[in-house]
């Protein structure tokens, strides 16, 4: 397993933050793709964020898509201003397969925010198990306080990769 996530250089362009990075997995493509396809992972991921018994999954062939209210104390102070009753999240992930090698595109919608963020990620094996690059961006469209906000989601990056990490280990341990 790698040490970490290794991030590229943070862009900016227009209203929108890019980013990149990587990390290995402790499996293979197939088993990684098969956890990142199930509502039971997800709901791991993911559950900690929303407020519970508000999210829904439904898997559709190689697409995923997991929604739930944002519990609403983890709105940043600088956007709670701006925002108007619950939050509704909604991430969707698609995969494709070519070879030994797996690609994804990831989008997360939020209902009721002008916040969005993108992402493409190839997933190929390594030596230590398979290692998925991801490159994307985030916008937050909210004047002055945009590109603040969209910064700090970015720098939160590393923590956010880390947790997925160690998640993504003990899922696929448990799930051999």
């Amino acid at each position: 397993m790698s040490a970490g996530p290794r991030f590229g250089a943070d862009i900016e362009r227009g209203k929108t933050l890019e980013f990149s990075q990587s990390v290995t997995y402790p499996g293979t493509v197939d088993e990684v793709v098969a956890m990142f396809l199930s509502s039971g992972y997800q709901e791991r991921r993911f559950g900690s964020f929303v407020v519970e018994g508000s999210s829904s999954t439904v898997v559709e062939g190689e697409r995923i898509t997991f929604s739930g209210t944002v519990r609403p104390e983890l709105i940043p102070s600088a956007a709670s201003r701006f925002v108007k009753g619950d939050l509704r999240v909604t991430f969707v992930e698609e995969w494709s397969r070519e070879e030994a090698v797996a690609r994804s595109l990831s989008t997360v919608t939020v209902e009721g925010a002008p916040v969005s963020f993108r992402a493409v990620s190839v997933l190929s094996p390594s030596g230590q198990g398979a290692e998925r690059d991801v490159t994307g961006d985030v916008s937050v469209r909210i004047p002055l306080l945009g590109g603040r906000i969209e910064k700090e989601a970015v720098a939160h990056l590393g923590r956010v990769v880390e947790r997925e990490r160690e998640l993504a280990t003990q899922w696929l341990e448990e799930h051999r």
